[in-house]
């Protein structure tokens, strides 16, 4: 299957157009954990004095202890409170994380900014590479760019685009994306569907069933146009309900991928 991608920065679509038209996987070996990265993420600007972990909570969110809790940008996992392949992969997500971590650990950026939980908002660096870095690239992680905290977005889906071509991890179960006719419960989606109406210049909705908010106007979009998106679905709201059960609203159009 052939992608493009369409409304990425100009570094993101280069280095997908590069993997859609030669398959190509550049690797560099990551001495901790093994594992290869196809473009090594940038060290990061800022980094807090060490910290350490108290616990791992999930895949993407651990607890220092000094009782705040970091949840991880950049990336998501999946929830232990899923079934069936999604709960597995949320397991071997937390298990990766829990063996690659070291007890030291430091923050980036620093000082991280608090989403509506209260939760720090960065990620975990460990003297050679990312938290996120490792589990994406094993495919244990989807990347999601969520501004402003989106820096390390770039590299994540060049290495998530390298995992997936080489079918590791949750990619080697050919489960992903899901179909938006399937769909029926909300929460962190990776779909595949097609424009079926367009009810304004921000607004799709793909198979009759998924409403599709993009961030900002893109007239570009037509009916019939097939994309792959990704992110948090919710509930549409009563009034629209009965015509559409379920909305995403995404964070970033590098959340939105044409596909032919």
């Amino acid at each position: 299957m052939d992608v493009s991608i369409d409304s990425i920065s100009a570094s993101v679509v280069e280095q997908f157009r590069n993997r859609v038209l030669t398959r190509a996987v550049t690797v560099a070996a990551f001495a901790l954990s093994g594992v290869a990265f196809a473009t090594p993420c940038p060290t990061p600007q800022t980094l807090s004095p060490p910290l350490t972990i108290d616990r791992v909570i999930d895949g993407d969110t651990v607890k220092l202890d000094d009782g705040s809790r970091v949840r991880l940008t950049g990336f998501n996992t999946f929830e232990l409170k899923d079934s069936g392949w999604k709960r597995d992969y949320a397991l071997k997500a937390k298990r990766r994380a829990v063996e690659v971590l070291p007890q030291s650990i430091q923050v980036t950026p620093w000082p991280a900014p608090k989403d509506r939980h209260g939760r720090l908002l960065g990620n975990l660096w460990m003297g050679e590479a990312f938290l996120g870095e490792i589990l994406v690239a094993e495919g244990l992680a989807l990347t999601v760019s969520v501004p402003p905290e989106n820096h390390l977005v770039p590299c994540l889906l060049s290495t998530e685009w390298s995992a997936r071509m080489s079918g590791i991890g949750i990619w080697s179960l050919g489960r992903l994306p899901q179909a938006v006719k399937t769909l029926s419960s909300g929460g962190f989606q990776h779909r595949v569907g097609v424009v079926t109406q367009i009810l304004d210049q921000t607004t799709v909705i793909l198979d009759g069933k998924l409403r599709v908010v993009f961030p900002e106007v893109d007239s570009s979009v037509r009916t019939g146009t097939r994309y792959e998106v990704r992110g948090w679905v919710s509930r549409s709201p009563k009034s629209l309900r009965s015509d559409w059960p379920w909305t995403l609203r995404l964070k970033d159009l590098s959340n939105r991928v044409r596909v032919f």
